[in-house]
């Protein structure tokens, strides 16, 4: 498997594959963004893309993008969709955690399931805070 980031000069070429395995991701957003918010944000430079790919087919995705906060920087992974976690995590982890470093980032953020712990502990990665949700109708 191969991790790679995307230049957005050729995500026309790839969107289509990679609006399949994001979808699913951007749902759990629940409305804060679509599918097509995520790609005008890769195209305007706000979220950088990043593909997992194996021979030909994309089997997952991530976005990732640089937060400024008032002392520090952090690299964000907002959405991150597909499969076959356990097999592209460590070359995810180091690309990741390299990236961060170059864009002179403190730290990593993460943004997904509980069930992903059993995967993350062994790259120092901990539970920071469970977000909670309540919709409000009419």
């Amino acid at each position: 498997m191969m991790f790679s980031a995307v230049p957005k000069q050729v995500l026309d070429v790839v969107w289509e594959d990679v609006k399949k395995v994001l979808e699913p991701a951007v749902k759990t957003a629940k409305g804060k963004l679509s599918v097509k918010d995520v790609y005008d944000y890769i195209k305007k430079g706000v979220y950088e893309l990043w593909v997992v790919m194996e021979e030909t087919k994309i089997v997952a995705v991530i976005t990732t993008r640089v937060i400024e906060y008032p002392e520090r920087r952090a690299l964000a992974m907002d959405f991150i969709g597909g499969s076959k976690m356990k097999e592209w995590l460590p070359e995810a982890q180091r690309t990741l955690e390299s990236f961060a470093k170059d864009n002179n980032c403190s730290h990593l953020e993460g943004y997904g399931r509980k069930a992903w712990k059993r995967w993350l502990d062994k790259y120092g990665w901990e539970p920071d805070y469970i977000a909670y949700r309540m919709e409000i109708n009419g």
